[in-house]
């Protein structure tokens, strides 16, 4: 292989492990977002509950079971 293909495949992977990293600090940095029914904290490490929150992200108030979407607006239709 010749080196410049070795530099560019090195570059690329460090460049995303950097990215992945910096994305990550970011989201566990900010406060928690709050339930918009009860003011309650929510957990900055979520569980899913369905598979909507599963792929778009999102949460369950453990205190009040309101779900909430990603942006923390809550989400009022049923359907998965």
């Amino acid at each position: 292989m010749e080196s410049w293909m070795i530099g560019g495949i090195v570059g690329g992977v460090i460049g995303g492990l950097v990215a992945g990293v910096a994305v990550l600090a970011k989201g566990l940095s900010g406060p928690p977002p709050k339930c918009p029914d009860c003011g309650e904290s929510l957990p900055k490490m979520r569980k899913p509950a369905n598979k909507r929150q599963m792929l778009w992200g999102g949460w369950t108030c453990p205190k009040c079971g309101c779900e909430v979407d990603r942006k923390g607006k809550k989400i009022e239709s049923d359907d998965d």
